[in-house]
């Protein structure tokens, strides 16, 4: 007896866990390769944030890079080491930083509360020490290093993984932060995810591409991938709650923001495969466009994004 055909991903609940996954994805997934959908390549992306670093660098700028994408597994975390360790081999001095927050894994957990691992999916047996910033805030960063010992006369290059998850401070206090980090002289080189699971704005990340296009040495280098369930972009990061009894749950859009370690991630498209459920939400979620992406027009004509020009452009 022939097996019913599997519906195309089209029919389905887009809020659903049972859609099947979508072929391509699937193949790559089995064989290990979900790299092999990210753009760009990882050596693409080295060499335009080498070209950038040259020319930010000609210009006597100390430079302030921003790895990022609209969803998860798009190998941020494998495109700043990568960096990072050219610029070793280079003979600069580099130290890794890592939000508490982000600390997820038993295995991301260093001696004391203050020292970690990066550990990128990419390389599972190259952890990376990193110091573990306690107060989840890049608000006045440069006392908390300086009460540590790291000032540039120690260390060139500032890497901050999953910055997006430093989420005690005011955007406009994260931009002050690493102001204060590229006016002190640091080379900067932060990865962070533009939306949470709601699909609004990951804390300060839209601020952050905001202002990359408007203060000097800033760029922005952009990552994506596909749809786990279909063949569209992936614009955002579905989260799925497994409970004591192996039942799954797509997770609401009441539930907090962070969930070190509690909860399972993948990338959908967010049109037609939602990255949470709205319970007691009668009208359509609006998702705020990227800043990356607007025009100067569009831009003037936001409050929020003219405020924050004012305010740093200013100064």
């Amino acid at each position: 007896m022939c097996e019913p055909l599997e519906q195309p991903w089209e029919l389905h609940d887009p809020y659903s866990l049972d859609v099947p996954v979508y072929a391509r994805y699937r193949e790559h997934e089995q064989a290990n390769a979900l790299d092999l959908l990210v753009t760009p390549s990882p050596s693409q992306l080295q060499q335009q944030m080498l070209c950038a670093y040259d020319e930010v660098r000609t210009a006597g700028l100390a430079p302030v890079f921003c790895i990022h994408a609209e969803s998860m597994q798009t190998e941020k975390t494998k495109n700043m080491k990568l960096f990072a360790w050219h610029l070793q081999q280079q003979g600069l001095r580099v130290a890794f930083m890592i939000p508490q927050n982000g600390i997820g894994e038993e295995s991301q957990k260093g001696e004391t509360p203050e020292s970690g691992f990066i550990v990128s999916r990419a390389f599972p047996e190259k952890k990376t020490r990193a110091i573990v910033l306690t107060t989840n805030s890049l608000y006045h960063i440069s006392e908390y290093l300086v009460q540590r010992g790291i000032t540039p006369a120690t260390v060139n290059v500032l890497c901050i993984d999953e910055v997006q998850l430093c989420t005690n401070q005011t955007p406009l206090e994260a931009i002050e932060g690493l102001l204060e980090l590229q006016r002190a002289g640091f080379m900067v080189v932060i990865n962070g995810i533009d939306y949470d699971f709601k699909a609004d704005p990951f804390s300060h990340m839209h601020h952050v591409l905001l202002m990359s296009r408007f203060l000097p040495g800033w760029q922005t280098f952009q990552l994506t991938t596909m749809c786990r369930h279909c063949p569209h972009p992936a614009r955002g990061s579905r989260r799925v709650l497994t409970f004591p009894d192996g039942r799954k749950q797509l997770a609401d859009a009441t539930s907090p923001i962070i969930m070190p370690g509690l909860s399972d991630y993948y990338a959908v498209c967010d049109r037609f495969h939602k990255t949470c459920t709205r319970e007691e939400a009668s009208e359509e979620h609006m998702r705020s466009p990227l800043p990356t992406t607007l025009t100067l027009e569009q831009i003037q004509q936001s409050n929020w994004m003219k405020e924050t020009m004012q305010h740093f452009c200013a100064k």
